[in-house]
């Protein structure tokens, strides 16, 4: 069996991808690996790029895009390693960082999943995971409270405070879909994501059905990964914008009915339906004139 499988969804982000897999080959020591990367139809040549530069990647090629746990999916049923990660194309892998973290599940047998250390274009750090959301989370995200007042007590209770301090590994909630390890164990326990998220908290209840299991999960600091964040899907037209927006929220009504109740959701829709989309259409309005 080999060391760790490596799962990569692409649609349209060529160059992303190409320099993702680039950075993972010339990083990666002392362990053995494999990638799997699904295309969800792109159009931009990437299948092309990958036959060409890459010719030990395994390719799925769909007819159409199956979005991000679909497709993910695809890919983990086939995979043959130890570990299975999950990893964005806009990403960039230094220093080794998928053999300390093989390494560290290796040295841990308690430990299901694992998250790296999210860094900026600039080395800043991005992310170092978050807290399984809450009821009233979720209502301030609904009623826009997390986005006028992002410093609120409950989103700021989401997040894990001084990431620039934390040098040493810690248990978290949730690792960020971006770069996710896996122990396979786990994956077989627990299940694959849950495909009715298209995209947005599939990661999130991953990790959240990973707890329920008795795993834990941990930030590796010493693991570093690039995330250039959201360069993937930026090519954002009106209505490719009013995609993700409908996605984003119909994602977060499914999370909480999942986990929380009916009846959760239920309240909630009623907010997002009669109070948040009708904010947004004043704020889309209101941004065409100026």
């Amino acid at each position: 069996m080999i060391d760790l499988s490596i799962t990569i969804v692409n649609y349209n982000t060529k160059n992303l991808l190409k320099n993702c897999i680039k950075s993972i080959y010339e990083t990666t020591k002392n362990i053995s690996f494999e990638i799997i990367v699904v295309d969800n139809a792109s159009s931009d040549g990437s299948i092309e790029m990958l036959k060409t530069e890459f010719p030990d990647v395994k390719i799925i090629a769909n007819q159409e895009n199956r979005f991000f746990a679909r497709a993910h999916n695809q890919a983990l049923k086939i995979s043959q390693g130890k570990y299975l990660m999950i990893l964005n194309s806009d990403t960039l892998i230094l220093d080794n960082a998928f053999a300390k973290m093989v390494e560290f599940m290796d040295e841990n047998p308690q430990c299901g999943a694992v998250g790296p250390k999210f860094l900026n274009k600039d080395f800043t750090v991005q992310s170092i995971g978050h807290r399984f959301p809450t009821f009233i989370y979720g209502l301030f995200q609904l009623c826009f409270i997390n986005t006028i007042f992002p410093n609120n007590p409950v989103r700021k209770k989401r997040f894990y405070e001084d990431i620039n301090n934390i040098n040493s590994p810690i248990e978290i909630d949730a690792t960020g879909g971006a770069c996710m390890l896996v122990r396979k164990e786990v994956v077989n326990k627990v299940g694959l994501l849950d495909e009715n998220f298209l995209i947005y908290w599939e990661e999130t209840d991953w990790c959240y059905r990973i707890h329920k299991d008795k795993w834990k999960i941990f930030y590796l600091c010493f693991a570093e990964v690039i995330h250039l964040g959201g360069e993937a899907t930026m090519k954002k037209t009106t209505k490719l914008s009013l995609f993700f927006e409908k996605t984003f929220y119909n994602s977060m009504l499914y999370y909480y009915k999942k986990h929380y109740g009916i009846l959760c959701m239920l309240f909630f829709k009623l907010i997002l339906n009669f109070y948040t989309k009708p904010l947004l259409k004043v704020y889309r309005f209101i941004k065409s004139i100026f």
